[in-house]
């Protein structure tokens, strides 16, 4: 794994980190259930950065965490961003 690997991988669980926080500021603002769906897609998010970056110090979770889970919480968090975008 190189430097390069390794700053995007944090960078993402920064950039995650930071857009899950003003999102729920957001969300005890407004109480908006849209905002809502939006905070939990950029939570899954960071979660997704949090196992990635997990997989920087250890290797033996690249065993247990697998492309299809990172897929799977990628594709709810989409799931999620269509929802807050959807018109009610």
């Amino acid at each position: 794994m190189n430097d390069i690997e390794i700053f995007v991988r944090f960078s993402f669980l920064g950039l995650s980190t930071l857009i899950s926080i003003i999102s729920f500021i957001s969300l005890i603002k407004t109480k908006e259930m849209k905002i809502a769906f939006a905070s939990i897609g950029f939570l899954l998010f960071t979660l997704e950065g949090i196992i990635v970056s997990i997989g920087v110090f250890i290797s033996s979770v690249e065993h247990f965490v697998t492309t299809e889970v990172l897929v799977g919480i990628i594709f709810i968090s989409l799931i999620f961003f269509y929802l807050s975008i959807l018109k009610r």
